[in-house]
C-alpha cells in the first residue's frame, strides 16, 4: 500500500509539473518588448544636433538586449534643434544613428516634441517644421509611422496614431501640435480633435493591455504647468477606458509616478506616469523635483525602459546609464510591474 502511494505521490508531483509548464509556455505565448525613451537633444552645450555618443550607446545596449524588442518608442525632442544656422537639417542625423536598430528588425515609432519644431537658435515652432517632421517620419521601410491618426478638420496623419499588437494597445499624441488656426502651436496640450479620437480608439480597443504616449507629461514633478486638456480631460478618458500607463518625456528625469486620488480626488482609477526624459539630453538636477523624491522615484541620469509584456502582466525594468570619466556604464534603476 505504501508502495502504492508513493507512485500515486510521484504520478501527481508529474503532473503539477508538467500543468505548471504549459502555464508557464502558455503565458509567454504572446509575449514581446518593447522600449520607451525620450529626449536626446545635446541640451548642455545647444552646439549639435542631439548627443550622439549616448544615444549610440543606449542604442547598442538595446541592440544586445536578449529577447530582442519589437519595438521603440522615441517620445520628442529628438535633436537640439531641427537645422543649424547654415541650414543643415539634423533629424536625418538622428535617423541614420538610429537605423540600425531599425535594420535589425526593431520597430521605431516616434512623437513630435518641442524641440523638434526649433529652427536654429530659436526656441519659437515653426509650422514649416511641423511638416517636415511628417515628411522625414514617413520615408519606408524604417522610418514610416502608422497613417491612421485623425486627418479632418487639422492633418495629425504620422503626428498622431494608434497601434495594435499581440495583446498591447499603444495610442501615441502630439501634445505640440499646432493650434488649427495655425498661429500658435499647442505647449503640452490636446485640442477637441485628438480628444474625441484618443476616446473612440479606446472604445474600440479589445487588448489586455492599453498605453498612452506623448512628449510632455500629465502630471509634472518638477512642478511645471500642463495644460487642463492633457490633465484633465486626456486623463480623464484614460481612466474611463482602464488604461494602464502614460510614457512621456520632456523633463529631462526618470519618474514613475502612481497617479491616484492622493494626487487628485477625482482620480478613482490608478494609472502609472513614467517619464523617460534623458536618453542623451543633460539630465536635470534632483533639486528641480518638487514632488517627493520618493513617491515619484526620481532619478537623474540618462535612461530608457524596457517593458516585457505577457498575459499575465507587463514586467517592466529602467536600465541608468552613467558617465564618468568619459566612460558609459549601465545599471538598472528600477523595476515595477503593470498586472
Amino acid at each position: 500500500m505504501k508502495c502504492n502511494l508513493r507512485k500515486h505521490k510521484k504520478r501527481l508531483q508529474g503532473l503539477v509539473f508538467i500543468v505548471v509548464a504549459l502555464m508557464t509556455l502558455t503565458s509567454q505565448a504572446h509575449a514581446f518588448r518593447f522600449v520607451v525613451m525620450a529626449d536626446s537633444p545635446d541640451n548642455k552645450t545647444n552646439q549639435t544636433g542631439f548627443n550622439k555618443n549616448a544615444l549610440e550607446y543606449i542604442r547598442e545596449h538595446i541592440l544586445k538586449l536578449n529577447p530582442k524588442p519589437d519595438m521603440i518608442f522615441f517620445l520628442g525632442d529628438l535633436v537640439t534643434m531641427t537645422h543649424d544656422i547654415n541650414g543643415h537639417a539634423y533629424l536625418p542625423d538622428w535617423k541614420d544613428a538610429m537605423k540600425p536598430l531599425a535594420q535589425a528588425g526593431i520597430k521605431i515609432y516616434v512623437s513630435v516634441g518641442n524641440r523638434d519644431l526649433y529652427p536654429a537658435n530659436l526656441p519659437l515652432a515653426s509650422k514649416e517644421l511641423e511638416e517636415e517632421f511628417r515628411t522625414l517620419f514617413s520615408d519606408p521601410p524604417y522610418f514610416d509611422m502608422p497613417g491612421n491618426g485623425p486627418d479632418s478638420p487639422y492633418n495629425y496623419q504620422k503626428l498622431a496614431y494608434s497601434i495594435s499588437h499581440e495583446n498591447a494597445f499603444f495610442v501615441v499624441l502630439d501634445t505640440f501640435a499646432f493650434k488649427a488656426d495655425g498661429g500658435a502651436n499647442w505647449n503640452n496640450g490636446l485640442d477637441a480633435q485628438q480628444l474625441d479620437w484618443l476616446e473612440s480608439q479606446a472604445g474600440r480597443a479589445t487588448q489586455r493591455f492599453k498605453f498612452v504616449l506623448s512628449h510632455g507629461p500629465a502630471f509634472s514633478p518638477e512642478g511645471a504647468s500642463v495644460d487642463g486638456s492633457v490633465q484633465k480631460q486626456m486623463w480623464g478618458i484614460m481612466q474611463n477606458y482602464h488604461f494602464d500607463a502614460y510614457f512621456c518625456g520632456h523633463e529631462h528625469i526618470y519618474s514613475r509616478w502612481g497617479i491616484d486620488e492622493k494626487v487628485d480626488p477625482a482620480i478613482t482609477w490608478e494609472i502609472t506616469q513614467v517619464i523617460t526624459g534623458a536618453a542623451g539630453a543633460l539630465p536635470d538636477q534632483l533639486f528641480n523635483v518638487t514632488k517627493d523624491r520618493k513617491e515619484v522615484h526620481a532619478a537623474s541620469l540618462y535612461n530608457y525602459v524596457v517593458g516585457d509584456v505577457t498575459d499575465n502582466g507587463v514586467h517592466f525594468k529602467t536600465y541608468g546609464i552613467d558617465l564618468n570619466a568619459g566612460e558609459y556604464s549601465t545599471r538598472v534603476i528600477d523595476r515595477f510591474i503593470i498586472r
